[in-house]
């Protein structure tokens, strides 16, 4: 039975990582995050743009782990960070 999140802090309530054949419209791909192995199943995670163009995203289930540690990551680090004034664009650091 899924608890009630009132009162909880966001990062114990924030949903598992996607998985093959957890009802999402896994496909049979190349993965376009840190592996880029090829036959695959992957999953559309969002539109990236670049200089010119734009393309659908697919990354297989241990890139969007990967990716889902590195927001929390994120998210964890701005929510500490003394006199952070919310959200904003900042590199990666592990």
């Amino acid at each position: 039975m899924f608890a009630p999140s009132a009162g909880r802090p966001w990062r114990d309530v924030w949903p598992g990582v996607a998985r093959a054949g957890d009802g999402n419209a896994w496909a049979t791909g190349t993965c376009w995050l840190y592996c880029r192995r090829t036959g695959v199943a992957v999953l559309w995670v969002g539109s990236v743009t670049a200089p010119g163009a734009t393309g659908d995203l697919y990354a297989c289930g241990p890139c969007v782990a990967e990716l889902d540690h590195m927001v929390r990551v994120q998210a964890h680090r701005r929510e500490r960070a003394p006199g952070s004034s919310g959200p904003g664009p900042r590199p990666y650091a592990p």
